[in-house]
């Protein structure tokens, strides 16, 4: 393909108009005097180097000068970025000519590439990017003079599509303010209602059917006392006082895990929303909060002009009511999003066990009560019970490693008879670190092998943290022999195995499912003949740094090499790097690392984009491969992150189940 066939393929960047309203809006308040020189374009941009912002200005405007008006800086910048290839071609050879004589000589390369190293956030030896300039130089230099003409180096891009689409997606991507712009979300846009039906059409329904119930039960309390010639105050404590009967039922139903999985692996699992079923328990939660709220201020102010008389009394309804009103609000308080994340866990975990006392004052303080919470909370306590018994039995730890961003390897020999599907998760105690605290974590092992279990930590509370400080020295000194694992119990990702065309999305941490998923699909396939279900899985990671893909790279790595029916397609983002034009070089350097000995920061033989990837370009891409339906989309990983996935999915309507603990 030819610089000028390209032409076509060229478009503005994605968002582009936000990214440079931006930067006009940023150096309007620095420029100095009306003048855009390379410091203010420095601050505007969120460079580190001074020095990259000063060629950016030589390459955009032809000389040092600078622009006289941010609005011409702009302007030159939105002529670039829509321009063909071929000059986006000559706007990266400018940018690297230092010194303006119509060549790159390696001096100029070698810097270019050092900053491109630090914009992007990487950590690399002066050995690793010596080695990427020799590369470049190489494959460049065609007369080996030792340096770049602009037709060897216009040769030498469109010789490599991958630095071509690259060019024609983003163009001058460098406009990106900070490490990368934050554009608006298109939310609500082109959203199919095929999309919404398929992710939100079920727990919808079911949420409907919740309102409509607590409406009938208030109001049918509401109307019956009425009636019997109780004033409105009554009326109303009495209506909140069924909704309490009703919602302190049904909260126990979306904890029970046992009667979740039997649901998800029946023909039920596509018609009861139970992969929300914490979010469901969350929203019943914050209900029978609001309507004990009610009903205690209903009943106070119905007792208000007998205390004013002084004829009030304290009864044992109103005691009860007293203790159960606080325990809700102690509940509440610390299931807030902002303790959870504080790093203090077990204030999470310790306050919640007051539903215990909460239960038995339901059934003091209610006098009908039993007719409602008997059954579930009776269900309940069997599960309870049935956890505790399995939770008596050990795994003895058999390996515990740390590795980078603060993430404990455990491995334990895998009990007797202990089964699971991929994806599965258990509850986790460590005695010697704590004796009484559990917490969920995904099991990372296959289920195929038969002699161990593995699980991630990642370091996040009080906890987690004592894990990664004290289990590796306690295990190492034989203080931390074994654990206690309760479960497996399913989740999302279970069904991933049973689709044609799967596309698993994970942010960080998120892998930990996967990396489970993507063992056994390989090892099914190799024990069996028969070609598997799933056709075809797409892997997609994101992390922040470089070093976070350590925590299963050898595993991508082997994966990758024994994948011999093509059944993996792996997709790996790191976000903290910037997907720019200025590293258009540096992405070349990349790519002819690859070609020798895997890509330079995973070892895969996939390339690592720099930045976010577009999500809607990325799954569009998936819809339009030949001969496969389009892809069932799973995700594990940050809340925000799975917001900006779930608007894709909806625009191009495809199905979106999410892991949530």
């Amino acid at each position: 393909m030819s610089a000028r066939k390209s032409r076509g393929s060229s478009r503005p960047a994605f968002g582009s108009q936000v990214v440079l309203e931006t930067v006009l809006d940023t150096l309007r308040r620095n420029a100095h005097g009306g003048d855009v020189d390379a410091r203010a374009v420095q601050k505007a941009l969120g460079l580190r180097s001074l020095y990259l912002a000063q060629r950016l200005v030589v390459a955009l405007s032809g000389s040092e000068r600078g622009f006289a008006t941010p609005e011409e800086f702009v302007a030159q910048a939105q002529k670039v970025m829509d321009a063909p290839i071929d000059a986006k071609i000559g706007f990266l050879f400018r940018l690297h000519d230092a010194d303006g004589d119509g060549w790159i000589h390696r001096d100029e390369l070698d810097r270019l590439l050092h900053i491109a190293v630090a914009e992007h956030d990487l950590k690399l030896s002066e050995r690793e990017i010596d080695e990427l300039v020799t590369g470049v130089i190489a494959v460049g230099d065609r007369d080996a003079d030792g340096r770049i003409s602009l037709i060897e180096f216009v040769q030498m891009m469109i010789a490599h599509p991958p630095i071509q689409q690259q060019l024609a997606d983003y163009g001058v991507s460098l406009l990106m303010p900070g490490k990368r712009a934050r554009l608006r979300m298109r939310i609500g846009a082109g959203i199919s209602w095929q999309g919404w039906v398929r992710n939100e059409a079920v727990l919808a329904i079911w949420i409907t059917a919740y309102i409509a119930l607590n409406a009938w039960v208030f109001g049918e309390a509401f109307m019956r006392y009425g009636a019997a010639g109780a004033n409105l105050y009554l009326q109303i404590a009495r209506g909140s006082g069924a909704c309490l009967n009703l919602n302190c039922a049904l909260i126990a139903l979306p904890m029970l895990r046992h009667g979740l999985a039997w649901v998800r692996r029946s023909f039920l699992g596509s018609v009861v929303p139970v992969d929300d079923a914490v979010v469901l328990h969350a929203l019943i939660g914050e209900v029978t909060l609001l309507f004990a709220l009610v009903h205690s201020v209903a009943h106070g102010l119905n007792q208000w002009p007998a205390w004013q008389a002084g004829t009030g009394m304290l009864t044992a309804a109103s005691a009860t009511g007293g203790l159960l009103l606080l325990a809700l609000l102690v509940i509440w308080v610390f299931s807030r999003g902002f303790v959870r994340r504080s790093g203090r866990f077990e204030l999470f975990y310790v306050t919640h066990l007051a539903y215990l006392a909460v239960v038995v004052l339901l059934f003091v303080h209610g006098p009908v009560f039993w007719m409602w919470g008997t059954l579930p909370w009776l269900w309940y306590l069997v599960e309870r019970v049935q956890r505790m018994l399995r939770r008596r039995s050990r795994a003895s730890i058999a390996g515990v490693q740390v590795l980078t961003s603060n993430v404990t390897r455990i491995d334990f020999e895998r009990p007797r008879d202990f089964e699971y599907s991929p994806g599965d998760y258990v509850f986790l105690c460590l005695p010697s670190l704590a004796r009484h605290e559990w917490h969920p974590f995904t099991l990372t092992s296959a289920p195929e092998d038969p002699e161990r279990l593995t699980v991630h930590v990642r370091s996040v509370g009080n906890w987690t943290g004592i894990v990664r400080e004290r289990l590796p020295a306690a295990f190492s000194a034989g203080e931390a022999a074994f654990a206690r694992i309760d479960g497996p119990y399913g989740t999302a990702s279970r069904h991933i195995l049973d689709a044609p065309h799967a596309v698993a999305i994970a942010g960080g941490i998120g892998v930990t499912p996967f990396a489970s998923i993507l063992q056994s699909l390989l090892l099914r396939a190799e024990s069996s003949d028969e070609r598997p279900t799933l056709r075809k899985l797409r892997f997609v990671w994101l992390n922040r740094d470089q070093y976070s893909f350590e925590w299963f790279r050898d595993l991508l790595v082997e994966l990758e090499r024994r994948d011999h029916q093509r059944l993996l397609d792996v997709h790996t983002f790191m976000t903290a790097g910037r997907a720019d034009m200025a590293g258009g070089v540096f992405e070349l350097a990349r790519l002819v690392r690859r070609r020798r000995g895997g890509d330079l920061l995973t070892g895969l033989q996939a390339q690592t984009g720099l930045g976010a990837p577009d999500f809607d370009r990325l799954l569009e891409s998936f819809c339009r491969a030949p001969d496969l339906p389009h892809p069932e989309v799973y995700f594990c990983g940050p809340l925000a992150l799975e917001r900006v996935v779930e608007q894709t999915c909806r625009r191009l309507g495809l199905r979106m189940r999410s892991e949530r603990f």
